[in-house]
């Protein structure tokens, strides 16, 4: 095969164009069976030597040949079947680089493997797995309890939990627990009114774990011997990240430890003066955030309660207070002090999920 370069491929602006020299000896010629240069140049009224420059032109494009048997004359040739023959050769010449291209480019993307195994991002990365599967999520917790040695923290925003899962939570919880191994869990609040939870935490807590309840909302996360999280994802509630990273399971189990310590320890008989506390300072939280402008969604996440109930308590506060409107509630709630502090108020919009 010739050897071709782009360079040699003829410029757009060569092919014939309305109203040029060159368009109209093409036009001439398609008329005709053939021509020639002088007869082209007397009936076209052409100096004869623009017109032979003219059919040189349109001969390297094909679209004109030397007619059989006669040397200075042409026949035109369909534009389909001249470009073919013009392009042909860098046709084959590009298909043969794009071939050896891909070659290149399947030996270099062979050594993204090495590359990605080596780099220290591919290496934190390796620290921490995502696991969809909620069966998955299950048989790693299982297997992580057994291999607990110290300590299992546990926080579970959201309010109540579902039964069943809180059945499974503490079989496994109490096979810990038997084993000598101190465990913590952080609920929200509103836990305290839910049956399931607190037979549970009755449970476990007669097998000697300590659980606590707060009013704000935190990340859900187990983590064991302060090594090794599960904590959610915020894509899929069916399944959880494994943390191994040392950097991240330490900054997980601070938050814990920030949020345990002004936590109050959950009582699981029902105690009337404890729920009304409790429930009194539900509504003084309530409050600040109303105060600050949050929508009742976000209220809810960080309360631990549906959306629903949510709604409800904002109307039976914005009662009790006289306000007809959200704008008005925020007004009172500040003017009369309500809440303390109300200007100083950020809570953070953590996801979790909603609960009674």
């Amino acid at each position: 095969m010739q050897s071709v370069t782009y360079s040699d491929i003829p410029d757009a602006s060569d092919i014939p164009q309305a109203g040029t020299v060159a368009h109209r000896v093409y036009a001439y010629a398609v008329h005709r069976v053939c021509i020639d240069v002088p007869t082209c140049a007397r009936d076209l009224d052409i100096p004869p030597e623009q017109v032979e420059e003219t059919v040189k032109d349109l001969t390297h494009l094909r679209l004109l040949l030397p007619a059989q048997g006669a040397g200075d004359e042409y026949v035109a040739v369909n534009p389909m079947s001249a470009s073919l023959q013009l392009l042909a050769p860098y046709d084959e010449e590009l298909r043969a680089r794009q071939h050896a291209l891909e070659q290149i480019r399947q030996q270099m993307h062979s050594l993204m493997p090495l590359f990605r195994s080596n780099t220290p991002e591919a290496q934190r990365d390796a620290s921490i797995e995502r696991i969809d599967d909620l069966n998955a999520v299950r048989g790693i917790l299982s297997r992580l309890a057994e291999e607990c040695q110290h300590e299992v923290i546990t926080s579970q925003p959201g309010g109540a939990r579902d039964a069943g899962i809180l059945e499974e939570a503490a079989r496994r919880d109490s096979y810990v627990l038997e084993r000598g191994v101190r465990m913590r869990t952080l609920y929200q609040h509103t836990a305290r009114f839910d049956q399931p939870t607190r037979a549970y935490v009755d449970r476990i807590s007669h097998k000697g774990a300590e659980v606590r309840t707060t009013g704000s909302g935190f990340m859900r996360a187990i983590i064991y011997d302060s090594r090794t999280a599960v904590i959610s994802l915020p894509d899929n509630p069916q399944g959880a990240a494994l943390v191994r990273n040392p950097d991240i399971t330490h900054f997980i189990v601070q938050a814990f430890e920030w949020a345990w310590v002004t936590a109050e320890p959950f009582n699981p008989r029902f105690d009337r003066d404890e729920v009304r506390s409790i429930s009194d300072s539900l509504n003084q939280t309530l409050l600040r955030m109303l105060a600050s402008g949050h929508d009742d969604k976000s209220i809810a996440r960080q309360l631990g309660i549906s959306p629903r109930t949510c709604q409800r308590r904002i109307s039976e506060l914005m009662q009790e207070i006289g306000a007809r409107t959200r704008l008005q509630a925020g007004y009172l709630i500040r003017e009369h002090g309500l809440v303390p502090h109300t200007d100083d108020i950020d809570f953070p919009d953590e996801p979790s999920e909603n609960g009674e």
